[in-house]
């Protein structure tokens, strides 16, 4: 019930009386701010590419976007990771990063959107090659380094190797993996059980953690540095235990933020914008976790990033559970590959269709170097026919393309609309895939059709809501109708779904909707909805048939399957479903609301006639513009005592920066009471809050609550 006095008085004749805030035109009351407060569940893709390489390659990626931004109104952009203190070969020249030509190109480049991301300035994590002097390096003028840096070494070239700290070794209670010889820089033993990409430390008991260049003999020997792969020369030593170490959790928080400050600085020096992404570069050096990222980096004001190995990655879906709020540092690449020959571009709009059909922003892949059409790579001709053909089907689809922050910032740092459907629409197929099971294609987002008897998706032009598609099946069995795998972007707490059914008329005729939880260990929960009348019906979870009347998704769960069966019963089934949504459940909320219109208002009552009542529409009139509000009411009462229809809105704010929380039309019968269509009380499907209220009336203007109202 509404806390306000008990009854929120609004009119037209008594302004005097009450407080209001009243607008002269309707106009001036926005009927949507979604971008204020919420953001839509609105998935969509990034471009990513990764390394230094010839600049015209980034010159002519940025060509084929800024065409679609300045000729057809798009906002698309990409992302591309480069190592501010390296050089790369094209054509057999050596060309460094500060080359004049190169920071022009970039800059060129950022000032048109697109994302600049930092790769590490040599490409390394364990240590990085500077021009900046020592005493950058060193603590207050003294020869002690800066935390976070081991060691300095300088060069013969007059620039200086940073050597980065490396947390401590801790053995204790592990089990060597065996003894072997030391003699200098190498060691002999069994390292058959060592991994050469992932496993490339060693500990030698007395002497430290080493590098493990290179094995030969079949692993029976092996060349080591030290950690940041400078030579080494160890006494003969036989029978020393060894144990092996993977490349996490090698680096200091402290030596991460050296690292990155590194990239800053040099971004600083070539004027170029300060990358806010951090990616982990490939190689064989330590791999940083999320976590170290989101600890190390955010305090230089980094708000993206990736890595990989065993490091947690993230989703990349709306509403992800993250209680440590750093996945947005886990965003990987690789959800398609546009470089690779084994995808074609139809396998990669399959790809992206299904993926942002499930709420999942959708990375692509690419290193300019590896076009070359050999080695399962696109040669650069056909990688950007390709670039140029996914970017006119997203445009033609209206599919975002966003950098990494810029997904980053929507994903985990905004809040999304919690009332929006997030169910795969039925109606939508954006791809072209199709086979002998599946003749007329797949909706995105759901499992293809694996056998004859699951149910088939088909034109429906009796489909409620202009849907125009269902899925139907005709069997005896208990058998799939459809199923949705791994949707992402629930709410967390109690949501409802609802579905419409057509059958047989037979109440034996029902649906399992089957709700799983996968990678948790959370138990899956069923309903038995019926589909006992030949005209579609519409369902929600509280109409089950079984026990289960709720749906409640854990505060830890970010995706869950759903599956939809012929419930056995012992009939022929026919069956069709359409129109499926699942979203936060709202709270129906008794709203006391009082309004007088000036027009029939006498004597302390609107007056009038009973042709004028007879004259009231059916349906809430509120559906045209300026309103459009699509909302189904119809009066299911007598018409006696009405004086029309009103619309009433909840909003967050009283000022132009607002979201719509609730609209409802509503009843207002002649002593200035607002009921529901059917009679019973006003009432609004809405979350408990503090709402500013807002009245519309066809022919009057309209009036706002001056003040906020607890809803609860």
């Amino acid at each position: 019930m509404i806390n306000f006095l008990k009854t929120i008085l609004f009119g037209i004749i008594l302004i005097s009386q009450i407080i209001l805030a009243q607008k002269n035109n309707i106009s001036e009351i926005p009927k949507s701010a979604e971008e204020l407060q919420f953001v839509e569940k609105k998935a969509g893709i990034a471009f990513r590419i990764d390394d230094n390489y010839a600049m015209e390659y980034y010159t002519q990626m940025a060509s084929i976007f800024n065409n679609y931004n300045s000729n057809f109104g798009r906002d698309y952009h990409f992302s591309f990771a480069l190592n501010f203190a390296a050089s790369y070969n094209y054509n057999n020249t050596v060309i460094p990063f500060n080359s004049p030509s190169y920071i022009s190109a970039i800059k060129a480049i950022q000032d048109a959107g697109h994302e600049i991301m930092d790769h590490t300035p040599n490409h390394r994590t364990n240590y990085f090659i500077t021009e900046f002097p020592a005493n950058d390096y060193l603590q207050n003028g003294t020869a002690v380094p800066i935390p976070g840096v081991d060691q300095i070494i300088e060069q013969a070239n007059g620039k200086r190797k940073i050597c980065l700290e490396f947390n401590s070794v801790d053995i204790l209670g592990q089990t060597p993996i065996g003894t072997c010889n030391v003699h200098n820089d190498t060691i002999y033993g069994n390292f058959s059980s060592i991994n050469y990409d992932t496993e490339i430390y060693v500990y030698l008991e007395g002497y430290g953690l080493y590098f493990i260049y290179n094995f030969f003999n079949n692993k029976t020997k092996a060349q080591i540095l030290d950690i940041w792969e400078n030579p080494v020369s160890l006494p003969q030593t036989n029978n020393i235990n060894f144990y092996k170490f993977d490349r996490k959790k090698k680096l200091s928080i402290n030596a991460i933020r050296v690292l990155a400050n590194e990239t800053l600085k040099l971004a600083d020096l070539y004027e170029i914008d300060r990358p806010t992404t951090w990616i982990q570069p490939g190689g064989r050096h330590p791999v940083i976790s999320t976590l170290e990222l989101s600890t190390a980096l955010k305090p230089l004001g980094y708000k993206a990033g990736a890595s990989f190995g065993d490091t947690p990655k993230s989703l990349k879906v709306f509403n992800e559970h993250d209680p440590n709020e750093y996945l947005e540092f886990g965003m990987q690449w690789e959800d398609f590959n546009e470089d690779w020959t084994s995808q074609t571009i139809s396998t990669i709009k399959t790809t992206i269709a299904d993926g942002i059909a499930k709420n999942k922003v959708m990375i692509g892949h690419n290193h300019f170097y590896d076009l070359k059409g050999n080695n399962g790579y696109v040669l650069p001709t056909e990688y950007f026919q390709r670039v140029e053909e996914i970017l006119a089907w997203c445009h033609q689809n209206n599919i975002e393309i966003n950098t990494y922050k810029e997904w980053a910032e929507i994903l985990y740092e905004k809040t999304p609309d919690p009332f929006e459907n997030v169910f795969p629409p039925i109606n939508v197929n954006l791809d072209t895939y199709t086979n002998t099971l599946n003749p007329n294609g797949i909706p995105d987002g759901y499992y293809l059709r694996t056998h004859s008897a699951h149910g088939e998706w088909t034109v429906d032009n009796t489909a409620p809501e202009n849907i125009g598609y269902s899925y139907g099946i005709s069997s005896w069995d208990s058998t799939r109708i459809f199923l949705v795998q791994e949707l992402g972007g629930l709410e967390k707490g109690e949501v409802e779904f609802e579905i419409w059914t057509k059958g047989i008329n037979d109440s034996r005729n029902q649906i399992k909707v089957i709700f799983s939880f996968p990678s948790t260990s959370y138990p899956f929960i069923s309903f038995e909805i019926p589909s006992s009348t030949t005209n579609w019906t519409k369902y929600n979870l509280s109409q089950s048939l079984n026990q289960n009347k709720s749906l409640i998704i854990p505060y830890d769960v970010t995706k869950i399957n759903v599956e939809v069966k012929i419930k056995r019963n012992g009939i022929y089934s026919q069956i069709n479903v359409t129109g499926m949504s699942i979203k936060k459940k709202k709270q129906s909320i008794a709203a006391n609301l009082k309004i007088n219109l000036e027009g029939p208002y006498t004597n302390g009552i609107m007056d009038v006639s009973q042709n004028y009542e007879d004259s009231i529409s059916q349906t809430q009139p509120y559906f045209i513009s300026p309103w459009e509000y699509n909302g189904t009411e119809t009066i299911t009462i007598s018409h006696q005592n009405i004086v029309d229809w009103v619309l009433v809105e909840l909003r967050s704010d009283s000022t132009s920066n607002y979201y719509v929380h609730s609209r409802k039309a509503g009843l207002l019968k002649n002593d200035g009471t607002i009921i529901n269509s059917d009679g019973t009380p006003f009432s609004v499907d809405v979350a408990s809050g503090d709402y500013y209220i807002v009245i519309y009336h066809r022919n009057h203007l309209p009036v706002m609550s001056s003040v906020p109202v607890t809803f609860n």
